[in-house]
């Protein structure tokens, strides 16, 4: 499959939404493709560069297929829009040229099946309670209710829809883009509310010891 690509300084997750102003005409141009093609568009996180004005910025290669969803159109040509995040993709080859903004091929980036599913549904819903629970301590005082809020049963898409809250770097919440390992997501995600529930603080992250990237002193 071949999409136009969006590099931004943020990471989008599958199931969450970005609003997103357009303004430069390379990405006006992507837009109004997008629209005759009722095509998505990718985005991924710029590695190093600049999200305005850089022609070539350097980009990791997961991001995430995005879908125009509300979209307004300014009288001076600009948009504003919200983009609804569907799937995870990996760039297979990059197309420069044959449009003002990067192309790229790509295939689907899914998380591998669970190899233990009871400890997968148990895991899941551990978060899920705790997360809930989190949310009352901080929101309840302040006199809002979430005893309405549905979070999702499914394993994948909790994961994801709980990543897109947390306030982590970049780089950590890219990395949690790429894991295909769902356990590990959401074991990651537990680790880090029960830390933020205690008041712990959040150190710099490093993929290869990420536990210890939740201190509770």
């Amino acid at each position: 499959m071949v999409i136009p690509l969006f590099p931004l300084e943020t990471v989008l997750f599958p199931y969450t939404a970005i609003p997103l102003h357009v303004f430069e005409p390379r990405y006006r141009e992507l837009v109004l493709y997008c629209l005759e093609n009722d095509s998505p568009f990718g985005v991924v996180l710029i590695r190093s560069g600049r999200e305005v004005g850089d022609a070539e910025p350097e980009i990791y290669e997961v991001g995430t297929l995005a879908r125009i969803g509300r979209l307004k159109r300014l009288s001076d040509g600009r948009f504003q829009l919200l983009a609804m995040g569907e799937e995870r993709f990996r760039i297979q080859n990059l197309i420069r040229g044959e449009a003002p903004y990067l192309k790229a091929e790509v295939t689907v980036w899914r998380d591998y099946p669970a190899q233990n599913q009871e400890n997968l549904t148990a895991l899941t819903e551990s978060l899920r309670s705790l997360f809930l629970e989190f949310l009352r301590g901080v929101l309840e005082p302040m006199g809002v209710q979430v005893n309405d809020l549905r979070l999702p049963d499914d394993p994948v898409s909790l994961s994801f829809v709980l990543a897109g809250t947390l306030q982590g770097s970049l780089e950590f919440r890219q990395y949690l883009l790429e894991l295909q390992d769902t356990g590990e997501r959401l074991r990651l995600i537990y680790e880090l509310i029960q830390s933020a529930a205690m008041g712990g603080e959040l150190r710099q992250f490093d993929p290869s010891h990420w536990q210890e990237y939740v201190s509770r002193n």
